[in-house]
């Protein structure tokens, strides 16, 4: 029997809101603590997501298919086909996260659909040329984790959303996918080609990719998700 608490909450739930609701057997959970508004309780169990929300599904890259260099210990991954469609098919359910730097979407550009920029990795002070990698020396950001965190609690979301890394190639994303894991974030795919994809037999960056794949973008950075981080 439910308590009494509960039975009078649910007199007071318009017909129409509990016939959204699907509530699981009475073992889920020691509690009936339900947010009508989040459509969640104790564990996220007893009362599941309102019956009109889509379930997420999502075609994974298989690891076979994902180069050494672009692994990441929770081995999940995806497309940027598929993380293009799944953002824009789930939306609130699914978080896409771009990590690259600052200088990186002013100048190459970003898709238009990032909920959340925060970069893994930014050019060192004073600028360093690397003659080994071709390019500006670059250092990890400290505050990563932390600023993934803080950007996380500001959307209005699932307090566990899919969440859906974005770096340059796919090689960036996996590295930062294991930082994110390792404080406990563990549902992180990476985007195993990128914002622009993986070099092509003309030393173009034009055989995969958000952009080759016809992701939404524009050519500069969305100036509300600058961050604010500097290193």
């Amino acid at each position: 029997m439910l308590p009494r608490t509960t039975m009078l909450w649910l007199c007071l739930v318009p017909a129409s809101a509990l016939a959204q609701m699907q509530v699981v057997g009475d073992g889920a959970c020691p509690k009936f603590a339900v947010d009508i508004a989040a459509f969640a309780t104790c564990d996220g169990e007893r009362v599941a997501s309102p019956a009109g929300l889509p379930a997420l599904t999502i075609a994974a890259v298989p690891l076979a298919e994902v180069p050494p260099h672009k692994r990441s210990d929770g081995d999940l991954y995806i497309s940027a086909a598929e993380a293009h469609r799944i953002r824009r098919d789930y939306p609130g359910q699914v978080v896409l996260v771009d990590i690259r730097s600052r200088v990186e979407t002013a100048y190459v550009g970003q898709p238009d659909v990032v909920d959340i920029h925060v970069p893994y990795l930014e050019p060192a002070l004073p600028l360093q040329w690397t003659a080994a990698s071709g390019s500006i020396a670059m250092q990890r950001n400290p505050r990563f984790v932390d600023e993934i965190k803080a950007a996380l609690a500001r959307l209005d979301g699932p307090a566990e959303p899919t969440i859906l890394l974005l770096c340059r190639s796919g090689q960036r994303s996996a590295i930062a996918a294991d930082a994110l894991a390792a404080a406990g974030l563990t549902r992180v795919y990476t985007v195993v080609d990128g914002f622009e994809g993986d070099i092509g037999p003309d030393g173009r960056r034009n055989v995969n990719g958000w952009k080759v794949a016809g992701g939404r973008w524009q050519s500069r950075a969305l100036p509300h998700l600058t961050s604010a981080s500097a290193i």
